[in-house]
Parts: C-alpha cells; structure tokens; sequence
C-alpha cells in the first residue's frame, strides 16, 4: 500500500469517526476475512437473536456465499468496510486488528482470541515476530475492552504475554458450544458440501503450519493411516485433509490420494468435528477443541526438534493427553493401541491441571450478557 493510500484510508477512518454511531450495530471479523467462522460466529448469532444488524468483512465472493442472508458482508478494503466499523457499536474479531485504526469510546470490543495456546505466542514468542506486529498486537490490546479465555492458563498468559490490562471473561470459547450435545445435521451438512460417501467414516487431519509455510512437513501416509483405523475401529474410512488458513490456498499441491479430500476450504472446522470420528493433528490448538468430542486424538509431530527451535512450547509435551508419534511406524502403532478409557483419563487430568472451563454450551449467551451488563454502566 503506497503512502497516498495510506493517508487516504487513515483520513476516511477519522472521518467515519465522527458520524452517529448504532448502538445496535455490531462488525465482526474472522482470521482476516476468510468466511464465517470461529468464536465471532455464535457471537454473531447470539446478538442477531438479540435484534443486532451484524456486518462480516470478507476477502471475496466466496466468502461471502457462507454468510447467512441476515448478515450484510462487508469486502476487505473498501469504503464500507471503513464506514461500518466507525459506525458500529460493537466490534468483534479472533486476529489481532491492524494499527491505523481508530475506536471510539462508546465502541465495545471484545477480542476472543482463536485457541487454547500450546506453541509460545505473542509477547512469550516476541523475538520471532515481526516488530510491526508487536506493535499492532500492543495497540489491539489498548483497544480491547473484552478478551475470552477458556482457561485458567490461558488468562495467565493474556496477562503476561498480550500486553493486556483490560477485562477477560473465563466463559470458554462460544465456537465450542455446539460441540455440547448431538448434532445430526451439521455432520449431515459436512457430508453434503464435501459429496461425501454415505456411511465411511471419518478422520480430520488438521496440522498447523510452519514458519516456512512449506508443505513437506506433510508427509503422513495416508493408505497406510487408513488401514489402521479400520483394523482398530472397523468400518471404511476417509481422511478429510485441512490445512491451517495461513497455508490453505496450497492444498492443491498435496496430489492427495483417492482416500483423502480436501477440506481446507470448509470454513468452520467446528463442524468438521462434529462430522469426523477421529482427529489426526500436530501442534495446533485444534486438539484442545477437539478435545470437548471424546472422540479419539492421534499427533503426528515428525518435525519436534525444529519446530521447538522456532516456538517452542508453553508446557511441557508429555502432559498432552493424546498418543504422539515421530513417524509413520508409530502413527500405526498409536491408532492400533488406542484406549478410549486411557485417554478420557488423561484429558481429565489437564482439563483440571490446566483449569479449563466446563463446556456447557453457553459460552457466547455468557459473553453477550456480560458485555451488555457493561455497556450499560458505561
């Protein structure tokens, strides 16, 4: 972005300032326009059950096209998306927002961040960031009047590493909430948007990306991933293969096998979970999600020694509840001998090590009812 653009968009945001503001208007974000999804979702769906008109920034059409009819989608770097963000009473977002913005003082936001945090972020991970996100990350949290945690742990590190002073609802992450119960439907959901064969079943492979963004960290072999599960839990299985958003315009380049799909762009993994009978991850944050489902987690971490070098991790690995292999030998071995009481065990264990809320389905009721109690004694 030149100079002049720059000054142009600064000088349109001050204006957009300036204008009446709705009360009842909120504009919301997920990771930088990439569809509907994540902790704004239910957000949104709770404020539009409350009589909210709801704004979504979107990079494009197809992001669009995931919005429901009663959210208006706002495309990234236009006029609109500046006038409704100044405009709007309430601003919700998962990413850090950039540092050229100005928030009013009657505006509320609430920052619910996007995961219970296993590799080293932000203030802890500082010295591989870069300096301009340091200190847009800084300016965000000034701005936030609201962070969510799901955990004990995950307020302590808000507090140390977020550069956040600010208040943090423990109420668990709302994208969590329809993990609570069965749901039929959105698995049916998943099936129909991926075409996907009638009674397989299904394993989620969702790694995180790496600091290179390349691709030959993903060396699982998947026929032989297959031939494992079915042995332990029988049926025929599928793999559905999404990649972390900041890497999923590359999945293409996978030259997936005929047992895989490609989900990457299937824009809440919420659903996915609901949809998948077994998890297959590394080090994303997708496990602790997952987590709530019971359902059986596998992690494949044959890069341990590198990716500790670049992040490093916020605890120790062996408290993880979940098997954890280096290769593709181990991964079969991990599936083979799988325990479903060994791990319910364990995950209670770190739930309560590690303080993590209850999941009761509730989270986003609580943070929509929290932040109008504090709207109104504003």
């Amino acid at each position: 972005m030149s100079l002049v653009q720059k000054l142009t968009r600064n000088g349109l945001g001050l204006f957009c300032s300036l204008l009446p503001k709705k009360q009842k208007k909120a504009f919301c974000q997920s990771f930088i326009g990439r569809g509907y999804s994540d902790n704004p979702k239910p957000l949104a769906e709770e404020l539009l059950r409350r009589g909210y008109e709801v704004y979504w920034t979107v990079k494009g059409e197809q992001e669009a096209a995931s919005l429901p009819k009663e959210i208006h989608p706002v495309f990234l770097g236009t006029f609109g998306e500046i006038y409704h963000r100044a405009t709007a009473g309430v601003w919700i977002d998962n990413c850090r927002k950039w540092g050229h913005l100005f928030k009013r003082p009657s505006q509320y936001y609430i920052q619910t961040w996007h995961g219970f945090p296993f590799k080293r972020i932000e203030g802890d991970a500082v010295e591989a960031l870069d300096p301009e996100y340091v200190e847009t990350a800084k300016k965000d949290s000034q701005m936030a009047d609201l962070f969510l945690s799901d955990s004990r742990f995950l307020t302590e590190i808000y507090r140390r590493a977020f550069w956040y002073e600010g208040e943090i609802l423990e109420c668990g992450f709302p994208r969590n909430d329809l993990l609570c119960g069965s749901r039929p439907e959105l698995a049916e959901k998943v099936r129909n948007a991926l075409g996907l064969e009638q009674g397989k079943k299904l394993l989620l492979y969702a790694p995180t990306y790496r600091k290179d963004k390349g691709l030959s960290v993903y060396d699982v072999e998947y026929g032989r991933c297959v031939e494992a599960l079915e042995k332990r839990f029988g049926g025929e299985w599928l793999i559905l293969a999404r990649l972390h958003p900041n890497v999923a315009e590359k999945a293409a380049q996978l030259h997936l096998p005929h047992m895989v799909r490609n989900a990457s762009d299937y824009p809440d993994i919420g659903e996915l979970y609901l949809a998948c009978d077994a998890l297959l991850t590394d080090y994303s944050s997708s496990m602790f999600d997952f987590m709530n489902t019971g359902k059986p987690c596998f992690l494949y971490v044959n890069d341990l020694a590198a990716y500790q070098d670049d992040r490093n991790f916020t605890f120790d690995l062996e408290k993880l509840p979940f098997s954890r292999a280096g290769n593709n030998e181990e991964l079969e071995n991990s599936i083979l001998s799988f325990e479903e009481e060994g791990q319910a065990q364990r995950i209670r264990q770190f739930r309560q090590e590690f303080g993590m809320v209850e999941n009761t389905g509730t989270a986003a009721k609580e943070t929509i009812d929290y932040m109008e109690q504090r709207r109104k004694s504003q």
